[in-house]
């Protein structure tokens, strides 16, 4: 390299003159050109942040994993993912079927506001899949939105269909048991109180009605024919929120009033006549098995004995 300014020689990388300090122009054309490219690289990989993105994958998790909040953190929404992440019931579902075994259970009215939020957080997560499905779903950290295609569309519609079905079915099993009702929630606690029912009101619901056979069995005795609740000094003096009692006049019946354990409505019928001067039971109880495992007492319970009138 030849120095433009004193002429003297000198190495072509090296970075001024030997002679006099003049930069090598050379070398300083080189460090330009690098520094350029550099430059247009960092220019060029900017803008292609802004380039729509493939959505399949961020769509998937909508649908599959929307409550959980994953595709909010995929796409930058950090606090909206969070949000679904609570108010979906995904980790308040963990944290119900966790601490069960300890028996510590939530209240019934965190319950409550848990099952409505959860249907509140669906129906944004099917909001969030529509937007995939149709370009319109941006990544708020890189600037770029996903593309979306027309069996993103289809999926989005069978799966709110699919929701829609179950959420109803839910509400009616509910709105059936009663929205306050913690049976309706915890099926641990659901599964504790048929047991604690079929161990104590059924056995209290049996008692009655062998009160109820006395009584009724007292007056034929001293009067000759069949009295009502109150003609036979019979008191029903149950509080169960699970049976209800009903004079049938020549008889008894039970109606079960819950929908966990046996069919809503199953009557058990405890009646009698008088044949010949003798009264004479009979029971009518449910077929239906579950009836028979959580409430044995009620069929144990079948009188048939005849009282003879005493004139």
């Amino acid at each position: 390299m030849i120095c433009p300014k004193c002429g003297r020689k000198y190495e072509d990388d090296m970075p001024q003159c030997l002679w006099c300090d003049a930069p090598n122009p050379k070398r300083n054309k080189e460090t330009e050109e690098v520094y350029e490219s550099s430059e247009f690289s960092e220019t060029a990989e900017s803008e292609d942040d802004g380039k729509p993105r493939k959505g399949t994958l961020i769509f998937w998790m909508s649908i599959i994993l929307g409550e959980a909040g994953v595709h909010c953190f995929m796409s930058g929404r950090s606090l909206r993912g969070w949000l679904y992440f609570i108010f979906g019931g995904v980790a308040f579902s963990f944290w119900v079927g966790a601490l069960s075994p300890f028996e510590i259970y939530f209240p019934v009215a965190v319950h409550f506001i848990m099952y409505f939020t959860s249907i509140a957080v669906s129906v944004l997560t099917y909001i969030d899949a529509w937007k995939i499905a149709h370009g319109k779903y941006t990544n708020t950290k890189k600037g770029f939105n996903y593309t979306g295609a027309k069996w993103m569309t289809v999926i989005t519609i069978l799966s709110i269909v699919f929701s829609a079905a179950y959420t109803s079915i839910s509400f009616v099993g509910h709105a059936k048991s009663g929205f306050l009702n913690i049976e309706s929630y915890n099926k641990d606690l659901r599964e504790k109180s048929i047991k604690k029912t079929s161990k104590s009101d059924s056995e209290s619901i049996a008692a009655v009605i062998e009160t109820y056979i006395l009584k009724q069995e007292q007056f034929f005795k001293s009067e000759n024919k069949l009295g009502r609740f109150k003609e036979i000094g019979f008191a029903d003096t149950t509080a169960s929120m699970y049976f209800q009692i009903q004079d049938l006049g020549a008889g008894i019946g039970v109606t079960y009033k819950s929908m966990f354990g046996c069919s809503t409505n199953s009557t058990w019928l405890y009646t009698t006549s008088i044949q010949d001067g003798k009264l004479t039971w009979y029971t009518s109880a449910p077929q239906d098995e579950n009836c028979k495992e959580a409430f044995p007492k009620l069929y144990i319970l079948t009188p048939n004995s005849e009282c003879v009138n005493q004139e």
